[in-house]
């Protein structure tokens, strides 16, 4: 894991979205950047100093952490590409992406075709047929085309014309799994949205029995009391569960001075409320299979350390860090089951505000939901409103979220392990 300095965790909003192949494997990420040094607004500022430190800082801390053959767009304004910024990036794993407001000028065709020889990949980001942009289509690799901004007749169109020229295509704001079924007969390769964090609920369905086992066991860490005894007992049966957890608690993220030989002497010198919280996100992300399983369970932890560090900053939380990384941890839950929230939320016995903003409902808790929520999707004016309108702090949002990315990666990276 690439330390990040703390220029960076000062300067700059960083989203990391993923994109997947039509076998929702993961194919790679767009990295996403925004300045907020010195202001409660998220303004971008200079995109040339964006790019910059995406490069100097970004690039690195991301790369280290996506598995081989996967790559990473990064987005390079006009300056950026006439200038050759995409050099200090490897071709093997840097996409170059064409940002929309890019002209096809000589000069920048001229830049765009050197770096083709020199074995990069393009991207043409934004793309919706608009008139102009053929000299970039030619040299592209990847055109993006936003399924958002276009009538299902508009995009049928588009890419009927973008497949006769032989470039991949790739869907962007994909927001439901209705519109990813709809690219995919329509022929497109790649997938980029938050399709695979929407619940698809299938009426009738039934968790299994090894999910079943570990929502009850959820439900027995969800509340104050417990007894040594049947907790130990209860974790013991789940081989894997137990397997898992050792294997946290021993590693050095976990930061232990003695080895834990049980999962009693665990409970006994971590204390209920650490394991508690540590079981959640173990349990949680052993319910997950699949690369879009591995995405959400990314995205779980994340949010969940993210709401923890937030509370810690502000002066007036409305829950405590632990709840608050509950909150964060369980937001997903529904897309990871296949089954509705409210149903869920009876199954697990959460305090009353928690359980409000986990159901959709609007109220003090829900707001730091939307605020982890707006830095996923990059939406980074929604972010700056949040962040102005309630008195929070750009940079402990920006700290804090790019923090929680680093422990999160740490943390999925480890459980992959064999």
């Amino acid at each position: 894991m690439v330390e990040c300095c703390d220029v960076f965790l000062d300067s700059f909003f960083v989203a990391r979205q993923p994109v997947f192949d039509s076998e929702k494997n993961i194919w790679g990420y767009e990295l996403l950047f925004r300045n907020s040094e010195g202001t409660n607004v998220a303004d971008v500022g200079d995109e040339d100093a964006a790019t910059s430190q995406v490069i100097a800082d970004g690039f690195g801390l991301i790369q280290d952490d996506i598995e081989e053959g996967q790559r990473l767009l990064v987005n390079f304004p006009r300056n950026m590409l006439l200038e050759g910024a995409a050099d200090f990036l490897p071709p093997e794993v840097c996409v170059v992406e064409i940002l929309e407001h890019v002209q096809p000028e000589p000069d920048v065709l001229e830049s765009l075709e050197g770096l083709k020889d020199r074995g990069y990949v393009l991207a043409l980001d934004d793309y919706i047929g608009q008139e102009g942009f053929e000299p970039f289509i030619e040299l592209a690799d990847i055109v993006k085309v936003d399924c958002l901004d276009l009538s299902p007749e508009e995009l049928t169109n588009v890419v009927g014309n973008l497949k006769q020229l032989g470039v991949k295509l790739l869907a962007e704001k994909v927001e439901d799994n209705e519109m990813f079924r709809r690219c995919q007969e329509l022929g497109f390769d790649l997938f980029q949205g938050f399709f695979f964090s929407r619940p698809e609920i299938v009426p009738g369905k039934k968790v299994s029995t090894s999910n079943l086992n570990r929502m009850q066991l959820l439900s027995s860490i969800s509340g104050d009391d417990f007894d040594v005894d049947d907790l130990t007992e209860a974790i013991n049966s789940d081989v894997s569960v137990s397997y898992r957890l050792l294997k946290f608690m021993n590693s050095p993220t976990f930061g232990l001075p003695n080895e834990i030989n049980s999962i009693k002497q665990a409970i006994t010198l971590i204390g209920y409320r650490k394991l508690a919280g540590w079981l959640r996100m173990i349990l949680l992300s052993d319910m997950s299979s699949g690369p879009t399983g591995n995405e959400l369970a990314f995205l779980s932890i994340k949010r969940a350390k993210f709401l923890e560090l937030v509370c810690l900053e502000v002066k007036h939380c409305p829950l405590s860090s632990e709840s608050m990384f509950m909150l964060g941890l369980f937001s997903l839950l529904d897309v990871l089951l296949g089954r509705p929230m409210e149903e869920l939320m009876k199954e697990l016995p959460v305090e009353k505000e928690l359980m409000l903003a986990l159901v959709g409902k609007q109220n003090k808790v829900s707001l730091y939901l939307d605020l982890v929520k707006c830095l996923e999707k990059a939406e980074w004016d929604n972010l700056g409103s949040l962040i102005m309108g309630n008195n929070l702090s750009s940079l402990a949002v920006a700290r804090s979220h790019l923090a929680a990315m680093q422990w999160a990666n740490e943390v999925v990276l480890m459980g992959r392990e064999n």
